[in-house]
This record gives structure tokens, C-alpha cells and sequence, in this order.
């Protein structure tokens, strides 16, 4: 019986080792699954841009990889977001309108459909020369698929919808103009429609001159907003820029100036207090002292369409056809609201289900940079709360400070915008709110409506401002630009000592009104520190950040 036993175990090992030979024999054992993009690698492709290249993580836990948020390294071990989502599965991207001759040192993660990431990848390095090159043969993140993207050469002529495989695109990267932009390139099983070779020679019959900024781009992002954005000028002749002048077309040959000079080299704008479904043209110049460029091209964009939320009639009933009547004829009975909602850094949170209450409700409060799409009465079953939709806005609000600019700046203005019409008082709107729900749900959809409402007004009601630093010839400053409720009895503290306001020449506190630009000065003693800076109403701490971690204006 022992022997027996010995036997078996001998086979089983013997059978054990058989199996792992055999693994060894078709090839290398497998690799262990990767939770994070990696061989993150950076090429420095001309004197303004560069490359990145990786690999997709390969364990995913059974989520869907949407695009790729990118992360530039602006201090040691402190990482700016440079783009919150790629929007794109292409392991590609290149990084254009940088500097010659500056280090340029950058991360990636994986953005997941959920709105959940992945820790970062590797960091890779590269520095723009004035003889930086392509290289021949570019990588290829997949071979089996083609890529769809909008092609805009410096001239702002757009070129939509082409079609290219995954290696002409990429390909394109390291051939085109550096000043010749590729937007929204997503994947597609369509087949392609254009070849590199024809691509290029459209784009050198729409360059424009590499004295002004170009190409400008304009974009609808709410019923009132249009953001625009374009690449500085490569030719500067020497000169020092110190801002953009922005203009809006008001009929051929006829400007009217928006902003003369924005003060500094953000080379993005944000207009609002528009009209929607209108199309609005613009056009911008590079500023100099006591000079400016010729404009740039002009780029325009229709705000979107305002869309009246489904609105239920309280009494409505419906009746339940008879038998032998066809169902089709009878509309189906729809008691909630389906709609996208698409958060202020972009974050899309789709089909939403609501009832019409929190809805209508929901269009009230809101983030008024927060858009609300593809909005569709619905029988299905709400899967969502009014006070989850607010908290998911309020925790994906624009950070980047560098991004957002008034259309009429009040640049360190202590009086109040003018006031146009005079709004709703709040508590009214609640007591219309509460009398429209008893009429449609009761005394328990009064209680539920009430405590919903209160509870999303309340995290609704926070500040909106961003935060820059700006660099200046007599001294650096913090422009605080506010989008959001009047911050009261304001004041910034660097340090240990609270800064001089620019227009005012004292350190003490003043109102920060809706829509206002506002500057300090900060001290000379800490132009080569990095001191906290904090932002203050009265004695309430409403944003703490290091200076060094603030965007560049």
C-alpha cells in the first residue's frame, strides 16, 4: 500500500513537470497583467512639440478604457493635469505649442467609463530642440483599427470626419505643420477616406502667416458660452508678448473689441452671457508693447439650443385603451426625465433618469457651465438622486485657472457687474416648487421634493474662482478670477502675510464680485519661495494651494 502511494505521487509530479515543459516548449511563460499604462515614452518631434507613446494597461477589471488623462510635472513630484481625458483608446498623443530648449516631463492614466482612473504610469522626459526631427517609423498602438479625426491646418480651414489608418495617423504627427491642429480622433471601423500624402498638400495650400496666433478654434460649450482657443505666433521677431487682444464680428469689415489685452500668454478664452442657438464669429491678436500682430483667422461657433424640460400636467390622467384597440395608437404614459449631463471639466455623466420634479429643479440650481443633453421623457425607473447629481458636479468643477477668462474682464474691479433683469427671489421659487408638488405627489412629495431641494442648494452654493500666478516685469502677482457667488471681505494671504491688492495698493479685505478679475501683489520675499497661499472670506479658508502648484498665467 506504501509503494502504491509512493507511485502516485511520483506520477502526479512527473505529469506536473511534463505540463510546465510543455508551456516552455510553445513559448515564454506569461506576462504578469498590468494594472497602469506602461513603456510610457516621450520624442521631442520638432522645436514646439512632442510625442508621447505607451501601452494600455492589460487588467481592467472588467471596465471600458475611454481615453487617457495626461499629467505634465510642473514641480518635483507635483503634476499639473494638462488634459482630463484624451477621449480617445489611441496609446498616442503629442503635446504641441511648447517651448524650445525647455524640459518637459510627463505621466499617464487610463480614464474609465465610470469616471474612475488608474494610478499613473511611468514618467518620461524630452526637451524641444531647434533640431528635433521625426524619426522614420513611428509606433503604432494598434494595427487593426482606423482613426477618425477633424484636421485643421494654421489658416483655421476645418477639415472634417478623415479617416486614416492608425499608422498615417500617427505618421501625421511627425509630418504636419507644427501649428496644424488633429481634434477629436477617436477609433472607427470605418474605412479610410484620404491619404497622408493628400492631407499634406491641403495643408500647405491653408498655412497662414507664423507672425500671428493661429489656428484660432471656436467652440459651443452651453446655451451662453463659447470657449476659443489657437496656438501663439512661431514668429515673434524679438518682441515680448504680453497678451492676446480678442475682437468680435458684428458684420463684414465691422470688430467691436471684447478684451484689449488679456495680460498674459493663456492662449485660451471664455466668453460669456450669450445667446443661444447664435452664431458668433471672433478673431484675435497677438499684443506687444505699443504693438499688436495681424489678426488671426476668424473661427466661429453657435451656442447650443435651449431645450424646455418636459413639463407633466398635474392632473393629467390616462386611460387604459380597450382590449381590441391596437396599443400603438395610445402614447405611452412617461413620468421621468432622461437626459446626458455634462459636468464643468467635461466629466460625462449619460443617461440620467429623473423625475420631473428633481429635474426642473436640477435646471435651477445647477452649475450654470454645466450642460444638460439629449434630454428625453422616459417610462423607465429614475437611477439617480438630486442630491448625487449636484455632489457629482460640485466634485468635477474646472481647476486649471488658466482656462477660463470673462468676455468683458472687470479687471480688478471692486464695484459689482451691472445687473440686467432682476431674478426670482429663492424663496419663491421654493414655495412655487412645493405648491406644483402638491399638486402632483402629495405630502410625501412635498417632504421628498423639500429635503432633496434643500439638501442640493446647499452643496449647489459654493464659491466658483480660479486661481494664477502671474509673472510681470516689476513683480509677480495672484489673479483670482471669480465665476461664482460675491466672496465677501476677501483677502490672500502668502505666507505668513497677506498681499497688497494691485488697484488699491492696501492688504485690506474687499468684496470679489461675480464676474471680477482681482490681483495682489505677492511679496518680494517670496518670489524664490514656495509659501502656501491662502484665500480667505473674512476669517472662513475657502482654497488653500502652494504657489508653485498654482497654474501659470
Amino acid at each position: 500500500m506504501m509503494m502504491l502511494q509512493k507511485f502516485l505521487v511520483f506520477g502526479t509530479v512527473l505529469v506536473l513537470i511534463g505540463a510546465l515543459g510543455a508551456n516552455f516548449a510553445q513559448g515564454a511563460a506569461p506576462q504578469a497583467p498590468t494594472f497602469t499604462p506602461t513603456g510610457l515614452s516621450a520624442s521631442a518631434v520638432s522645436p514646439t512639440q512632442i510625442n508621447l507613446f505607451w501601452s494600455a494597461p492589460t487588467q481592467n477589471y472588467g471596465k471600458i478604457i475611454i481615453g487617457y488623462k495626461i499629467e505634465q510635472q510642473v514641480s518635483y513630484g507635483v503634476f499639473d493635469t494638462v488634459v482630463y481625458n484624451s477621449g480617445s483608446t489611441l496609446t498616442a498623443y503629442s503635446m504641441t505649442g511648447l517651448k524650445t530648449g525647455t524640459a518637459y516631463t510627463f505621466r499617464v492614466s487610463a480614464v474609465y467609463s465610470d469616471d474612475t482612473s488608474t494610478d499613473p504610469s511611468n514618467v518620461a522626459a524630452a526637451i524641444p530642440s531647434s533640431t528635433s526631427v521625426q524619426t522614420v517609423s513611428p509606433p503604432v498602438s494598434s494595427p487593426t483599427t482606423n482613426v477618425q479625426f477633424d484636421f485643421i491646418p494654421s489658416d483655421g480651414t476645418v477639415l472634417t470626419g478623415v479617416i486614416f489608418t492608425q499608422s498615417d495617423y500617427l505618421a501625421l504627427q511627425y509630418k504636419k505643420d507644427p501649428r496644424s491642429i488633429m481634434l477629436d480622433a477617436v477609433p472607427t471601423v470605418f474605412p479610410i477616406n484620404n491619404s497622408l500624402d493628400h492631407l499634406l498638400s491641403y495643408q500647405n495650400n491653408h498655412l497662414s502667416d507664423d507672425a500671428v496666433p493661429a489656428p484660432l478654434i471656436a467652440k459651443p460649450i452651453s446655451m451662453t458660452q463659447i470657449n476659443l482657443t489657437w496656438l501663439p505666433p512661431i514668429q515673434q521677431y524679438g518682441q515680448n508678448l504680453v497678451g492676446y487682444k480678442v475682437e468680435i464680428k458684428n458684420a463684414p469689415g465691422d470688430y467691436t473689441v471684447i478684451d484689449e489685452n488679456t495680460g498674459n500668454g493663456t492662449t485660451k478664452y471664455s466668453i460669456n452671457g450669450l445667446s443661444p442657438a447664435t452664431t458668433y464669429t471672433y478673431r484675435v491678436f497677438a499684443v506687444y508693447p505699443g504693438t499688436q500682430s495681424n489678426p488671426s483667422n476668424e473661427a466661429s461657433a453657435t451656442t447650443l439650443a435651449f431645450i424646455a424640460p418636459p413639463v407633466q400636467k398635474p392632473n393629467q390622467t390616462t386611460t387604459s385603451p380597450p382590449t381590441n384597440t391596437p396599443p400603438s395608437n395610445v402614447p405611452t404614459v412617461v413620468n421621468n426625465v432622461k437626459f446626458d449631463l455634462t459636468a464643468p471639466d467635461g466629466s460625462l455623466l449619460a443617461d440620467v433618469i429623473l423625475t420631473q420634479n428633481d429635474y426642473q429643479q436640477l435646471v435651477i440650481i445647477k452649475d450654470p457651465r454645466t450642460i444638460l443633453s439629449n434630454i428625453s421623457q422616459t417610462p423607465s425607473t429614475i437611477n439617480n438622486a438630486l442630491s448625487s447629481i449636484v455632489r457629482y458636479q460640485s466634485l468635477h468643477t474646472i481647476q486649471d485657472t488658466g482656462n477660463v477668462s470673462p468676455p468683458t474682464p472687470v479687471v480688478n474691479s471692486s464695484q459689482p457687474p451691472p445687473v440686467q433683469s432682476k431674478p426670482q427671489p429663492v424663496d419663491s421659487t421654493l414655495v412655487n416648487g412645493v405648491i406644483t408638488s402638491v399638486v402632483a405627489s402629495g405630502v410625501v412629495g412635498i417632504t421628498t421634493w423639500f429635503v432633496r431641494t434643500k439638501v442640493a442648494r446647499k452643496i449647489a452654493k459654493e464659491y466658483h474662482f480660479t486661481m494664477e500666478r502671474v509673472h510681470s516685469v516689476t513683480a509677480s502677482q495672484i489673479r483670482i478670477r471669480n465665476s461664482g457667488e460675491t466672496i465677501e471681505d476677501c483677502t490672500i494671504i502668502c505666507g505668513k502675510d497677506a498681499c497688497v491688492w494691485t488697484d488699491t495698493n492696501i492688504d485690506k479685505p474687499r468684496h470679489i464680485y461675480e464676474g471680477s478679475v482681482s490681483s495682489v501683489i505677492i511679496p518680494t520675499e517670496y518670489e524664490n519661495q514656495n509659501p502656501a497661499i491662502i484665500v480667505k472670506s473674512g476669517k472662513k479658508v475657502l482654497r488653500k494651494i502652494m504657489l508653485d502648484g498654482m497654474a501659470h498665467g
